[in-house]
């Protein structure tokens, strides 16, 4: 590894931590929020939901802006964006202006997360260095995720609710600095032209379905406010697809789907998401309702989890020049599978002792399966569209989510079944994850009947 890659895998690293942790960390600072700013319950889920929806809604736009304009350029602007938005949510004096900062930090964490995997892939050449840096990469991301309760836990315990936006201000600047010493030459760029329909329509699409799903389970699947946003949904994702076939620059080449793996990978990955981000909702909603922790107290009992995952991330990372991705995806979906299964399957409460085993089993699979479903699909594109295909890798995993959280939500809603809820949800993902090995067995075979022609053919 050389000066300039060490450097732009530090850099990146350090604004997905700030991504990640942006999705979590907030939650544990709802009460807080509400006395502060005094406001109610559809203010608290709006301050959650803004940023969500709008982070997974233009992720793939930032990804065309990167190629378009220069992965590294996007990057800075993306890194001041969420500076500033999170100075303006630190410093709120109201809940219109705060919501108004988590949207503007949802933008900026949109330009970063495809730019942060383009600059990746080009500081990376070679594919095998290139998945071991993509696997340190999300490590940071994962561990980011799941500690964001217990990271809000010690702020608040120290701090005022503030603070969980205004720490984001100084490691923003570090990751300028960092950025400015990044080799230009690794962001380079094709100078495309921008396709404003493609991305309106698809922004639209992607805002009206994430904000069906989450307020969907609150108001109920028939509202008819509910039923037109997923109508419109449909209806703008139609215009989408006509746009970028008569696009001579789109956005989304839809060629790039005609690539059985880059396909496959999209619905795994989606399937993926839903499972392990509606698991740690319901999860969270178990240790603070059912079983009556404190927001610190859940961030410390979910630390197996989180600890796990970097552990499969460092160990993806290290094998990854010994064994096929392939390999390591199925063996990483099977110990999730496993993990899931034993939440299945327990009949009574749970026991704290019997959650840490399983959330050990789901973060080390986690672990092993992401990072190199991500950097099999990173190989799949060519050199041109490196920032459209991270853009759809996240956009994927973002909606995955939303999906997940909006399902699984729906099985604990009720105070006095959340032990009965949880197993429902861990039954769905059992179900998801053996979808998962499905598809990566068939992608492995596929790619064993292709070495087998080309074998034939040169003999």
């Amino acid at each position: 590894m050389n000066k300039n890659q060490r450097i732009a895998l530090l850099a990146t690293s350090i604004s997905y931590v700030l991504v990640i942790l942006d999705t979590s960390i907030v939650n544990v600072a709802l009460e807080r929020i509400s006395r502060g700013l005094a406001t109610d319950m559809t203010g608290l889920q709006w301050i959650v939901t803004a940023y969500v929806v709008v982070f997974g809604s233009l992720v793939l736009s930032g990804g065309a802006l990167g190629d378009t304009y220069g992965a590294r350029k996007i990057y800075m602007i993306g890194l001041v964006l969420f500076a500033v938005a999170s100075l303006i949510s630190g410093c709120a004096p109201s809940i219109s202006v705060l919501i108004a900062g988590r949207i503007l930090q949802g933008i900026g964490a949109a330009l970063l997360v495809p730019c942060a995997l383009s600059l990746i892939t080009h500081a990376y050449p070679d594919n095998t260095a290139r998945a071991k840096a993509i696997a340190s990469w999300a490590s940071w991301g994962a561990a980011a995720q799941v500690l964001g309760p217990l990271v809000g836990g010690l702020l608040l315990a120290v701090f005022d609710w503030r603070s969980i936006f205004l720490v984001n201000v100084p490691i923003c600047l570090g990751g300028m600095w960092l950025t400015l010493k990044i080799d230009n030459q690794m962001s380079d760029h094709g100078r495309r032209r921008l396709d404003l329909p493609g991305q309106l329509s698809a922004a639209l699409a992607m805002i009206l379905l994430n904000a069906a799903l989450i307020e969907g389970v609150k108001s109920g699947w028939d509202n008819n406010w509910i039923r037109v946003a997923l109508a419109l949904s449909v209806l703008s994702a139609l215009s989408f697809v006509i746009i970028e076939r008569k696009s001579k620059s789109p956005m989304l080449p839809l060629f790039l789907f005609s690539h059985p793996v880059f396909s496959w990978i999209c619905l795994a990955g989606l399937s993926s998401a839903a499972a392990f981000s509606g698991m740690l909702f319901v999860l969270n909603i178990y240790f603070l309702q059912g079983a009556g922790y404190t927001p610190l107290q859940t961030g410390i009992a979910l630390l197996p989890l989180s600890l796990l995952v970097m552990a499969g991330n460092i160990a993806s990372a290290r094998l990854a020049d010994r064994i096929i991705p392939m390999s390591l995806m199925l063996v990483g979906a099977a110990v999730r599978l496993i993990g899931f299964a034993g939440f299945a399957l327990v009949t009574a409460d749970f026991f704290y002792t019997l959650i840490a085993m399983e959330l050990i089993l789901i973060g080390f699979g986690s672990g092993l399966l992401a990072p190199m479903m991500v950097s099999v699909f990173m190989s799949t594109v060519d050199k041109k569209y490196p920032g459209i295909a991270a853009g759809v890798s996240r956009a994927t995993g973002q909606l995955g989510s939303a999906i997940g959280v909006a399902i699984f939500g729906a099985f604990v809603a009720d105070a006095h079944r959340i032990a009965h809820g949880t197993r429902i949800a861990a039954t769905i993902s059992t179900a998801v994850s053996v979808l998962i090995i499905l598809i990566i067995w068939h992608l492995w075979r596929q790619r064993d009947r292709a070495l087998a022609r080309t074998t034939v053919a040169d003999s």
